[in-house]
């Protein structure tokens, strides 16, 4: 009970700051506790992610409480609000809040979406807006925050510069991008004004692409809530990030942007190690996913409301490091690094699991006591 009241508590404030417009940075003078979530890739089509029941199952078990994933909303994926549906009923009964993401044609090179649209920006921004603003209506009673397309500035062409700075973003491909954003926020604040929902725009970014945001806000898009990809190795420092002109504080240029954040994408950067010619090394990945738990739970200066570890399940099929992500092998064994996550979310963790956590290094029987302890009063 203690819980959910702390939730309601947070919730209200939250709302409260995005209502009125005040500075988020009220929020970071002091630690507060994080929502803990997981992203995946629920899917009729494909047999790992088949059984919906069972992932929000393993959630509720192991203590999330978010759950992100995609939504292509497009004339070839008529199934994916039907799904939609699915997973809201699946979220009340498990006690689980969704961050679906959501995806237009132009994510597949269609600007005019099966031409409906002319090939111009204002093109872009109705399909942006048409194939959004249905669907945050219909679920504006069950889902509040609402991302908008996924790792944009990783596509070829989209920046001119290191990220930095809005003006790295002056290109002919984002400012497309931009005009697509532009359309589907305003979707969901036009179904949040007609319902009565706090519905929130959400835009993720990643390593130093802190200029992206400013960007989007000077073209016209209404930004709510900014998602951070977080994948830093056991010997990164948060505080001392290396980028094109030298170091900088992760959390203090989070900060800068002036909006409530999520890291929705967080794991060890290790996994990573192969792309450089370097063995994956386990025991060193858990580590420094360790390291950044208690970096991101300790910091006082962005004002981070949760974090979403990417992901639940491996996913063998895919090619390299990409198949190596999940906290678990798949839905029935749990790594490592899914006991690890549950220390933290406050979820179910066995005898078995407890023992394994201290046999690994990552905690003393007293550390994992009084780590476990603070889930006993209430505090994950």
């Amino acid at each position: 009970m203690k819980t959910k009241q702390l939730a309601r508590l947070i919730v209200c404030a939250l709302f409260a700051t995005w209502m009125t417009g005040a500075s988020p940075t009220a929020w970071a003078s002091e630690k507060h506790e994080l929502t803990w979530g997981i992203c995946g890739h629920p899917s009729n089509n494909q047999p790992l992610w088949s059984d919906q029941a069972a992932q929000f199952a393993t959630l509720e078990l192991r203590g999330f409480k978010t759950y992100r994933f995609d939504i292509p909303l497009t004339s070839h994926t008529p199934e994916a609000i039907t799904m939609l549906q699915k997973m809201v009923d699946l979220a009340k009964e498990h006690h689980v809040t969704l961050h679906p993401i959501l995806y237009v044609p132009f994510t597949w090179s269609d600007p005019t979406d099966g031409g409906k649209y002319p090939e111009t920006d204002a093109g872009l921004e109705a399909q942006g807006y048409d194939r959004v603003y249905p669907v945050a209506l219909q679920f504006a009673g069950s889902i509040h925050d609402w991302e908008l397309q996924n790792e944009l500035t990783l596509r070829k062409s989209f920046k001119s510069g290191a990220g930095l700075s809005k003006d790295d973003y002056a290109t002919p491909v984002a400012k497309q991008w931009a005009a697509v954003l532009r359309g589907m926020s305003r979707a969901i604040h036009d179904a949040g004004a007609k319902t009565g929902e706090p519905l929130r725009t959400v835009v993720n970014t990643v390593y130093a692409d802190f200029g992206f945001v400013p960007f989007l806000e000077s073209q016209g898009v209404k930004v709510d809530k900014l998602a951070y990809h977080y994948y830093y190795g056991a010997d990164t420092d948060p505080y001392k990030v290396s980028v094109s002109s030298g170091t900088v504080d992760l959390f203090a240029e989070l900060k800068k942007i002036g909006k409530p954040i999520i890291v929705n994408e967080f794991n060890a950067g290790e996994i990573y190690s192969p792309t450089r010619s370097m063995p994956y090394d386990d025991a060193k990945a858990l580590v420094g996913l360790k390291r950044h738990i208690d970096y991101l739970r300790e910091q006082t200066e962005a004002n981070i409301e949760g974090v979403e570890f990417y992901e639940l399940y491996d996913e063998p099929s895919k090619r390299g490091v990409e198949s190596n992500f999940g906290l678990m092998k798949d839905p029935g064994h749990p790594k490592t690094q899914m006991l690890l996550a549950a220390a933290y979310t406050c979820g179910e963790l066995g005898k078995d699991e407890r023992a394994k956590l201290v046999a690994s290094g990552l905690f003393t029987e007293k550390s994992l006591a009084t780590r476990l302890a603070t889930c006993h009063a209430g505090n994950p």
